[in-house]
């Protein structure tokens, strides 16, 4: 079937959907089938159908206990391909959210919560998604027993999603919420065993946006000891997976599991540098401003050198570089000079 066949097979598929139900499993297998730009005329056109035909009827689908639908509809949708009318539908539905009552938000089920938090905070100067997601905080909190219901992954959506507001109180509370169910279960038999890479690395960077909490470096700890005992645990990372982990760890500098943990990612990227072309800007950059606060590393130094020397191979593509990345790169090697000649002075 040609990539158009498939375009009008797909809009006519959520054109005869009869209930969210329906819905939302055209929206989720099509969204992963499509071709790129074919996905965004799809994901446009569900966003427009998703608000005119099945919010309206939001809370009595709650009722009905088919909330699911429409967390997995809006978390499509509000993605950057769902364009305006992804984002729409996404503020109309953090809106109703936002004010529903204890017992409908209840009965909407923390997983679907968990896949609503993190839509919303994909449109962070949304008033609309802002509230929403705070009503969503609030529940985790006062309910947090109900985040033993969620695997790793739904965790991470939670965190990452609050993660867009740090500064303000709910979203803290939340969060050191959800870091205390992580410790719950690093003390259990199985441990973290279940946890998938994306999950590590999503909670990892989550957890990070508040380094301050004692409670957020207890989780992230348990999650930086999970990675160093799983044996080969760093070959299955993506590359960007590797710098938001050592991006996350560095927030603290001074405590060792971070620091075991980051030397074995330095080593895991000089195994890789056959492949830097792999790394994006803001990888490198990560990468770089991750290992200069550990200067006293060998591993990590030699890491960092081996990037340098990726840039110098680069050097043509670097006036395509953002600003921002060339400044984050800047800022990553000076941090990382500093730091050495201040503790060969200390010697």
């Amino acid at each position: 079937m040609s990539a158009e066949a498939n375009l009008t097979t797909a809009l006519s598929e959520i054109d005869r959907a009869r209930d969210i139900v329906e819905f939302s499993t055209v929206v989720v297998a099509r969204d992963k089938q499509l071709r790129k730009a074919d996905q965004l005329v799809f994901l446009q056109k569900a966003a427009v159908e998703f608000q005119s035909r099945f919010l309206p009827s939001f809370e009595d689908s709650i009722r009905a206990e088919r909330s699911w639908g429409y967390a997995t509809t809006c978390n499509a949708v509000s993605r950057k391909a769902g364009g305006q009318p992804g984002r729409d539908a996404c503020e109309k539905i953090a809106s109703r959210v936002s004010q529903i009552d204890h017992a409908l938000m209840a009965k909407i089920g923390i997983r679907a919560l968990s896949i609503f938090a993190a839509s919303f905070g994909r449109h962070s100067r949304s008033s609309e998604c802002h509230y929403g997601a705070i009503r969503i905080a609030r529940l985790c909190r006062e309910e947090s027993r109900s985040l033993q219901e969620l695997n790793n992954l739904s965790l991470a959506a939670l965190i990452n999603g609050f993660s867009k507001w740090p500064e303000e109180a709910d979203f803290r509370q939340a969060a050191v919420a959800i870091a205390g169910e992580v410790i719950r279960r690093a003390n259990r038999h199985h441990q973290l065993s279940d946890f998938t890479q994306q999950g590590l690395v999503s909670l990892v960077n989550g957890f990070s946006k508040w380094p301050e909490e004692v409670t957020s470096r207890q989780a992230a700890a348990a999650l930086a000891l999970e990675i160093v005992r799983r044996p080969g645990r760093l070959r299955a990372f993506a590359q960007q997976g590797l710098a938001i982990l050592v991006n996350g760890f560095s927030k603290w500098p001074d405590e060792r599991p971070y620091g075991q943990v980051t030397v074995a990612i330095a080593g895991e990227v000089l195994g890789r540098a056959a492949r830097f072309r792999e790394f994006s800007e803001q990888d490198l950059a990560n990468l770089v401003n991750g290992f200069s606060k550990w200067p006293d590393d060998a591993v990590s130094r030699q890491a960092t050198v081996a990037i340098a020397s990726e840039l110098l191979r680069r050097a043509t593509q670097l006036p395509h570089y953002t600003q921002q990345g060339l400044a984050n790169l800047v800022n990553g090697f000076c941090a990382a000079a500093i730091r050495v000649r201040l503790q060969r002075q200390s010697r």
